[in-house]
Protein backbone atom coordinates (compact mmCIF):
# COMPACT_ATOMS: atom_id res chain seq x y z
CA UNK A 1 0.00 0.00 0.00
CA UNK A 2 1.18 3.57 -0.51
CA UNK A 3 -0.26 6.05 1.93
CA UNK A 4 -1.50 9.22 0.12
CA UNK A 5 -1.03 11.44 3.08
CA UNK A 6 2.47 10.80 4.76
CA UNK A 7 3.97 8.56 0.92
CA UNK A 8 4.42 5.47 3.42
CA UNK A 9 4.82 1.97 1.32
CA UNK A 10 4.08 -0.66 3.55
CA UNK A 11 2.69 -4.69 2.86
CA UNK A 12 -0.47 -5.34 3.64
CA UNK A 13 -2.37 -8.77 3.03
CA UNK A 14 -4.41 -8.20 0.26
CA UNK A 15 -8.02 -10.47 1.19
CA UNK A 16 -8.92 -12.67 -1.56
CA UNK A 17 -12.79 -12.29 -1.06
CA UNK A 18 -14.87 -9.03 -0.63
CA UNK A 19 -14.04 -5.46 -1.63
CA UNK A 20 -12.03 -2.82 1.33
CA UNK A 21 -13.38 0.59 0.44
CA UNK A 22 -11.01 1.87 3.03
CA UNK A 23 -7.38 1.60 4.89
CA UNK A 24 -5.45 2.84 7.55
CA UNK A 25 -2.00 3.87 7.18
CA UNK A 26 -0.04 1.78 9.88
CA UNK A 27 2.65 4.58 10.10
CA UNK A 28 0.26 7.96 10.16
CA UNK A 29 -2.84 6.01 11.00
CA UNK A 30 -4.63 8.35 8.20
CA UNK A 31 -7.65 6.33 6.84
CA UNK A 32 -8.34 6.67 3.40
CA UNK A 33 -10.30 5.57 0.99
CA UNK A 34 -11.28 4.51 -2.93
CA UNK A 35 -9.33 7.45 -5.16
CA UNK A 36 -11.35 7.46 -8.26
CA UNK A 37 -14.75 6.04 -9.36
CA UNK A 38 -12.65 3.28 -11.90
CA UNK A 39 -11.53 1.40 -9.10
CA UNK A 40 -13.31 -1.30 -7.40
CA UNK A 41 -11.78 -1.10 -3.51
CA UNK A 42 -8.68 0.73 -1.99
CA UNK A 43 -5.94 -1.63 -3.01
CA UNK A 44 -7.04 -0.79 -6.48
CA UNK A 45 -6.31 2.59 -5.64
CA UNK A 46 -3.71 2.37 -3.35
CA UNK A 47 -1.30 -0.70 -4.53
CA UNK A 48 0.87 -2.43 -7.08
CA UNK A 49 -1.39 -5.05 -7.80
CA UNK A 50 -4.84 -5.22 -8.30
CA UNK A 51 -7.52 -6.90 -6.15
CA UNK A 52 -8.33 -10.88 -6.90
CA UNK A 53 -11.52 -9.83 -8.15
CA UNK A 54 -9.98 -7.04 -10.58
CA UNK A 55 -7.38 -9.16 -11.64
CA UNK A 56 -9.86 -12.13 -13.08
CA UNK A 57 -11.75 -9.16 -15.05
CA UNK A 58 -8.58 -8.26 -16.75
CA UNK A 59 -7.54 -11.97 -17.26
CA UNK A 60 -11.24 -11.99 -19.00
CA UNK A 61 -11.07 -9.03 -21.12
CA UNK A 62 -7.31 -10.00 -22.78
Amino acid sequence: MNCPNCGSKYKQKMPQIGKHMNSKCVFCYTVFGIKNSKDCCVYCSYSNKLCPEAQKINTKNK
